[in-house]
């Protein structure tokens, strides 16, 4: 079964560059889990735990991530995602 998206929100959620770049690597490491402290590695420990956590949160509600608790940590819900435009806007599909 096809996951249903909100193209606004995972359009708004990938809008930001930090959370792009968490996706991203999200994305790659799928399906493995990665905790916060690992997320952080990928920006050389340059911004903080909660910054991370903000930005996860973010990319969860749009339904991009999930999380079995921030000891298990966060994966990508699949391995790719496809967003399309079309003339009523656009559409967001498992890749």
């Amino acid at each position: 079964m096809r996951k249903q998206f909100d193209g606004h929100k995972v359009c708004e959620a990938l809008s930001d560059a930090t959370r792009t770049k968490i996706f991203k690597y999200l994305l790659q490491e799928y399906p493995k889990a990665r905790k916060i402290s690992e997320i952080e590695r990928i920006f050389h420990n340059s911004i903080s735990p909660t910054t991370v956590s903000f930005h996860l949160k973010k990319l969860r509600e749009a339904g991009l991530i999930v999380t079995d608790g921030h000891k298990r940590g966060f994966r990508a819900v699949q391995k790719a995602v496809n967003i399309s435009f079309n003339n009523n806007g656009f559409q967001v599909m498992e890749g």
